[in-house]
């Protein structure tokens, strides 16, 4: 019995190493020169948009920087002679109650129940950042930090759950045309040319 159960083990370990090296190499394709051409093109034209072109937009269609700085509140997607800043925000999309949490009774917790229940608390735009700063920390948390992934948090038995939105903050670039013309782009939500 413990030889069949030895092999099984292997054999599941050996599936999961093969399955795994593929989807970490398929993940982060670093940005080729005619790549990186494209993106100075598409910024030209204004195909790239502050506050609206979304990071993994960037990626699927360019590839991954060749350097990536990374923190709490920012990206850094840094191409060489461009730089492209991206905002990390994480927007509520849904509440409930969770029958299998425990409920807990602080004015904070009471507040955002009333808030919720009354629905003072409505809107596409309603930010993490906000229900932390009006309502403290919460009792529990499931966090992902891709663009379009969920992250969960409860206070006590509300369940709240925000989608991860990654967007162009800012972008500074040298070379975008043929010229060696320097561009930079603000935050506004205009177009860039």
């Amino acid at each position: 019995m413990k030889t069949i159960l030895g092999v099984f083990f292997i054999i599941v370990f050996s599936i999961f190493i093969v399955c795994a090296k593929p989807a970490s190499a398929i993940k982060g394709v670093v940005a080729s020169p005619t790549d990186i051409d494209r993106l100075k093109k598409d910024i030209r034209t204004g195909r790239i948009l502050v506050g609206k072109t979304r990071l993994n937009d960037i990626r699927e269609r360019y590839g991954e920087a060749p350097n990536i700085i990374d923190s709490e509140r920012r990206l850094v997607y840094d191409y060489g002679d461009l730089k492209i800043t991206f905002e990390k925000i994480r927007y509520l999309r849904h509440w409930e109650y969770d029958s299998f949490k425990k409920p807990i009774y602080t004015d904070d917790a009471d507040d955002l129940r009333f808030d919720l229940d009354s629905q003072q608390i409505v809107g596409d735009y309603v930010r993490f950042s906000q229900i932390r700063k009006d309502y403290g920390e919460p009792t529990e948390s499931t966090e992902t930090y891709n663009d379009g992934g969920t992250s969960i948090y409860y206070y006590g038995n509300i369940k709240l759950t925000f989608e991860n939105f990654i967007l162009v903050k800012s972008w500074r670039g040298k070379n975008l045309n043929k010229t060696s013309k320097k561009k930079e782009g603000s935050t506004s939500s205009a177009l860039l040319k």
